[in-house]
């Protein structure tokens, strides 16, 4: 059994990562936003609710995936997070596009909601050995940060949220 001074490296240390953490939130704010908003009227055969949520679940699984892999094959995790990225652009192209057909636009970069969005810090994770629990835990509380526009009545307000988070 290794001491907690060996050079073993967790196959969790994604966890650590705020590019993890945010893809994360992002992840469960597009969950939450296709549950609540895309109704059978505005997505009759669920394509889109399915395309919006595989692709925020790939965004945070690519770069869990590549930082697994960034020992054994660096152009693979460069890859990998590569994919990640396009799967966010795909995912804010989905936002955008629900954002269009209602006949609205993203915020400015100037609109206070949108810098209120991007001031938001992120905490830094502060993990025991209980790492699943409290990754989850981290991930939640920073969802939380965000609640003001994910959580509430306004669909509008949640999908320019998201496209600021993404």
């Amino acid at each position: 059994m290794q001491n907690e001074s060996s050079s073993f490296k967790s196959p969790v240390g994604h966890f650590w990562l705020d590019v993890w953490v945010l893809a994360s939130v992002i992840e469960l704010g597009a969950r939450k936003f296709c549950l609540r908003f895309l109704t059978q009227r505005i997505d009759p055969c669920g394509r889109l609710f399915d395309q919006m949520c595989m692709a925020a679940r790939s965004g945070a699984a690519n770069i869990a995936e590549g930082h697994a892999r960034r020992s054994t094959s660096r152009e693979t995790q460069m890859r990998l997070y590569d994919v990640a990225r396009g799967s966010l652009a795909e995912l804010a192209g989905d936002f955008r596009a629900w954002l269009m057909l209602a006949g609205e636009a993203p915020w400015s970069d100037s609109d206070p909601e949108a810098r209120a969005v991007f001031a938001t810090p992120l905490d830094k994770p502060a993990f025991d050995r209980d790492l699943e629990r409290n990754a989850a835990l981290h991930v939640l509380s920073q969802a939380r940060k965000f609640e003001r526009w994910l959580g509430g009545n306004d669909p509008l307000a949640a999908a320019r949220a998201m496209l600021v988070l993404v």
